[in-house]
C-alpha cells in the first residue's frame, strides 16, 4: 500500500495514508479528541520540531546502533561507529531532558512529541543505552510514559510481532537486505559506515526506498 515500499501505511475507511508524520496528522484531524497537537501555535511548532528530530535524527542514530549491536563483525570493521552513535544519543538525552522543563511531558501535556520520541529512547535502553541518572526528570518521564495503558498495549503488540518475526520462515524484514531510508543514510555516513554501506549496496544487501 505504501508507494515507497516502507512501513507504515494506514487504511482507514477506504483512504490509504503513508508516512508516519502524515498518518499522525490525519488521525489527529479525523479523531480530534484526545488531540495529539497542542492548541498554542508556538507549542505546535515545537511539537512539529521534536517530531522531526525523532523522525530524522533519533531514528537514524538508533538504526545505526541497532545494526552495530547485532553484528560483532561490523563493530570490528568500523570500531569508531558505535562510540560515535552513542555520543550522539547522549546529546539527545541531554537535549530532551532540557525540553521537559517543569511539566510532566515534553510540552506540558501529552502530545505527538512524546509519542514520537519515547519509542526511540525505549529502544536505546533495550540496546543497553538507557537514560542516565544525571537526567532524573527524563528518567521519570520514561517511567511515566511506560505506565500509560496505550504504551503498555503497544509494547505487548510489538513483543508478539517480534516473536512471530523470529520464527517466520519468510519474514517481511530480512537482515540479508537492509532498508536504508531517508536520514538513516546520513547517520550511517556520519558514524563511519559510508564505505561499508557502499559495499552492502554493491552486494545487493542494502536498498533505498522506491520513488513514489
Amino acid at each position: 500500500m505504501n508507494p515507497r515500499d516502507e512501513v507504515p501505511a494506514l487504511e482507514d475507511a477506504g483512504a490509504v495514508i503513508d508516512d508516519s508524520t502524515v498518518i499522525c496528522e490525519y488521525l489527529d484531524e479525523k479523531y480530534p479528541s484526545p488531540r495529539l497537537m497542542p492548541v498554542d501555535p508556538a507549542k505546535r511548532a515545537s511539537c512539529r520540531a521534536l517530531e522531526l528530530i525523532s523522525d530524522t535524527q533519533l531514528d537514524g542514530c538508533l538504526f545505526v546502533m541497532g545494526l552495530l549491536k547485532a553484528s560483532d563483525e561490523l563493530q570490528r570493521r568500523v570500531p569508531e561507529a558505535l562510540p560515535r552513535a552513542a555520543a550522539t544519543l547522549a546529546k539527545h538525552h541531554a537535549n530532551r531532558g532540557r525540553d521537559l522543563g517543569v511539566g510532566d511531558y515534553l510540552l506540558d501535556e501529552l502530545s505527538l512529541a512524546d509519542i514520537a520520541i519515547y519509542p526511540h529512547l525505549r529502544s536505546a535502553a533495550f540496546l543497553g543505552y538507557p537514560v542516565g541518572d544525571e537526567y532524573p526528570r527524563l528518567r521519570a518521564w520514561m517511567t511515566r510514559m511506560s505506565a500509560r495503558a496505550s504504551i503498555r498495549q503497544a509494547t505487548r503488540e510489538m513483543a508478539r510481532a517480534f516473536q512471530e518475526f523470529r520464527t517466520d520462515p519468510a519474514p517481511f524484514f530480512s537482515r540479508d537486505r537492509v532498508h536504508w531510508r531517508n536520514d538513516r543514510r546520513k547517520w550511517g555516513v556520519r558514524c563511519g559506515l559510508g564505505r561499508w554501506l557502499l559495499d552492502e549496496l554493491d552486494a545487493g544487501l542494502a536498498f533505498f526506498s522506491s520513488v513514489p
